[in-house]
């Protein structure tokens, strides 16, 4: 393949609409989360930019054909602005979720309120006396989406929340191989419930139920950022007594979950190590901390506070919730993950990352080397990154080449198409 132009400043591979091209055009839709259009061919109700001899069209074609010519124009950036001038008046429809069980899809549409996505649900008619039950999402919101469930979709099935976590987990791990947002190493699952309820029988020590989800579904203990390390399930029977935890909830904490979330309470020696009816799940790095979980699946903290007190906070929560707590830890990660990959779908050039608010301080470097896998030096500081901006913006407008657009998968991206687009990427004046 003969070499890429020589790269230029980086204002000039930003994409506007008075300055596009065909190539360009692709990537600045899909960039945006556009679906209903092709360009360089054409495709099935969708609106399209073809061109035929020296004259560029932006037709409307359904099954292949062309139906109706919206716009024409010798002019080919002319025409790509007619086109976003059409594609932007298209709601964006994206199907995350086809499932046969309507419970499933209430399920993904409460996530999606959650989440404070816009979203639809119908059904249809599937194959013989079968109904389909479907979510939709529109536009850009199908990243969000992807963060939150991976690029496999739509959903057919509902992931129970242990699977939602290791789908996550995955996700970040992909993104964040230097661990720059979340440092996540659990240890596997119990191989069994068997052999979990096994050790409770040893030990007379009967576990929380979400407690036995997570070290039966989700990790037998490991490193966890807010919690530093959990324990191994060995290392809690070995660290607590049958006899405090079958007592009844010490009374400080009963009355915490009736007054509030925290309180001060008076502690001698190392005595905040054990308490009647809590057990001691987690490990801190300070010395002076120690995390717990009741009977009823609450958790309890506590922080020393001085060589007499204890700050102590309560958190109730319902099964999935607490499982939940440990999503929502990935996520938060992920969410800063996907606020920077949207920058750089956006068109905009690594100089201007100041505008992503929590980045920076961020080793943007890691970020570029990790998620984007480019061939950056991980270990460069912000500064010395932007001092090679020009460079770097030409490996980003690279990437983009090679991971967005519907012209990719409509061609197959062979090596000719694939120089062919980068050229006229490129060499947009």
């Amino acid at each position: 393949m003969p070499a890429l132009p020589t790269p230029r400043t980086a204002a000039t591979l930003m994409w506007h609409d008075d300055n596009l091209n065909a190539e360009l055009l692709d990537l600045k839709l899909w960039g945006k989360g556009c679906l209903q259009y092709q360009i360089r061919q054409t495709g099935d109700d969708v609106i399209c930019l073809i061109q035929t001899g020296a004259v560029w069209q932006v037709v409307y074609a359904e099954r292949g054909s062309v139906q109706n010519v919206l716009f024409e124009s010798a002019d080919e950036a002319h025409a790509c602005a007619a086109m976003v001038e059409q594609i932007k008046n298209i709601r964006h429809d994206h199907l995350v979720g086809f499932f046969a069980d309507e419970t499933a899809a209430n399920a993904l549409k409460q996530v999606l309120h959650h989440l404070k996505l816009l979203h639809h649900a119908d059904q249809i008619s599937y194959k013989a006396n079968e109904v389909r039950f479907r979510v939709w999402v529109y536009g850009q919101d199908i990243f969000v989406v992807q963060r939150h469930f991976g690029e496999q979709l739509p959903l057919q099935q509902w992931p129970s929340m242990s699977e939602r976590i290791h789908l996550t987990l995955t996700r970040l791990r992909q993104l964040d191989p230097f661990d720059v947002f979340t440092a996540i190493a659990l240890n596997p699952p119990i191989e069994s419930a068997a052999k979990l309820q096994s050790l409770e029988q040893q030990h007379k020590i009967s576990l929380p139920s979400a407690y036995r989800t997570f070290l039966l579904e989700v990790g037998n203990g490991g490193h966890w950022e807010r919690l530093e390390t959990y324990w191994p399930i060995a290392e809690v029977m070995a660290n607590n007594s049958a006899a405090v935890w079958n007592q009844p909830l010490c009374a400080f904490v009963a009355q915490l979950k009736q007054s509030g979330s925290h309180d001060l309470i008076t502690v001698s020696g190392n005595e905040f190590d054990h308490f009647p009816g809590l057990l001691r799940v987690a490990d801190w790095s300070n010395r002076g901390r120690s995390h717990f979980l009741t009977q009823a699946g609450d958790e309890v903290d506590m922080q020393q506070n001085t060589k007499t007190t204890m700050l102590v906070t309560l958190r109730t929560y319902q099964r999935d919730e607490w499982l939940q707590n440990f999503l929502d830890d990935i996520q938060y990660g992920l969410d800063r993950i996907e606020a920077f990959l949207t920058f750089i779908r956006s068109g905009k050039d690594i100089a201007d990352l100041h505008e992503l608010p929590n980045h920076a301080s961020t080793p943007i470097a890691k970020l570029l080397a990790g998620t984007l896998k480019l061939d950056v030096d991980p270990n460069l500081n912000n500064a010395q990154l932007m001092a090679m901006r020009v460079e770097i913006d030409y490996k980003i407008v690279q990437w983009r080449i090679q991971n967005m657009g519907k012209m990719r998968d409509n061609f197959g991206f062979t090596a000719a198409q694939a120089e062919r687009r980068a050229q006229r990427i490129l060499s947009k004046p």
